[in-house]
């Protein structure tokens, strides 16, 4: 049973399909099946269901916990014998998407500045699918909007600003304002959550969506007047500035918004990661000091 053979089964595991797992890999389909049947050979049972994509068996879900566990801990033995006390090699962080197009690449901009030699990858996806690349090992650590009750996550408060509701500045009150579609991220999402919470709590119940998932198109949707949104303060303080877009308040409770920086207490704390950690405490992204939690 080699290494390479545990990668290919875990990244057809994780990802269900043959097709799906090469294209990640950059093998053809033939020899990523050929891989996963080698290893059944060699083990004398079957580990997928071939209906409808690759489906775990019993014994490949036995597998898969013990393909996880020999995968990290070559990487983490590979990552100390050449870690060095210069930051170098790989970083590979998350984040979700408001972050990401606001506050992070001055951070990242910084770190890149600093440490030349690392490698910085950034994903953007929402915080559940994030926190589940952190959990498997997937991502160093990764940026999210809310925190998690999970004693493998050390999680800390790194930034908190204020959501506002959002429209065109011809709209005086908070009434005309709700009285429109709201333009939000799809079901999942921190923000539209605690909008809805809002709506609920000043008897509106009936909500119109129209979902984008990226706030620059958010954002310019409401001002060409398609409705109205609930964003980050900082995201349309400029477009405000301009007479494009109005803001009203909503009570604290409802718009508070947080975001927190996760990582798996066992991941490997390299110089790379340790450097980011560091910089992150010595440059918050906003005033408020980083707390921790675990």
């Amino acid at each position: 049973m080699e290494s390479n053979e545990l990668r290919i089964f875990r990244i057809v595991a994780r990802e269900g399909s043959i097709t799906k797992a090469a294209q990640i890999l950059g093998y053809v389909q033939s020899n990523v099946t050929a891989r996963v049947q080698q290893l059944e050979a060699e083990l004398h049972t079957q580990l997928f269901y071939r209906q409808r994509g690759m489906v775990l068996t019993p014994a490949g879900e036995k597998l898969l916990d013990y393909a996880e566990r020999v995968v990290r801990l070559l990487d983490e033995a590979h990552q100390v014998l050449n870690d060095a006390s210069e930051p170098t090699g790989r970083l590979k962080l998350g984040a979700h998407h408001t972050l990401s197009a606001i506050h992070l690449p001055m951070i990242l901009a910084k770190y890149h500045k600093v440490y030349p030699n690392v490698e910085l990858s950034l994903t953007t996806d929402y915080s559940d699918a994030l926190a589940h690349k952190v959990r498997h090992f997937e991502l160093d650590g990764a940026f999210v909007k809310s925190g998690f009750e999970d004693a493998n996550i050390v999680q800390e408060l790194v930034f908190e600003e204020q959501l506002v509701l959002i429209s065109r500045p011809e709209k005086e009150d908070v009434q005309s304002v709700c009285n429109q579609p709201f333009l939000m991220n799809t079901i999942g999402c921190p923000h539209r959550e605690q909008l809805e919470i809002w709506l609920k709590s000043i008897g509106i119940r009936s909500i119109r969506y129209l979902e984008f998932n990226h706030l620059d198109a958010i954002i310019q949707g409401v001002i060409s007047g398609l409705g109205a949104s609930f964003v980050p303060q900082s995201a349309i303080q400029k477009y405000e500035e301009k007479g494009l877009v109005r803001s009203f308040a909503v009570p604290a409770q409802y718009s508070s918004s947080k975001t927190y920086f996760i990582r798996h207490k066992d991941t490997l704390m390299t110089s790379a990661l340790k450097e980011f950690t560091n910089m992150l405490q010595q440059n918050p992204l906003r005033s408020l000091p980083i707390q921790q939690y675990t």
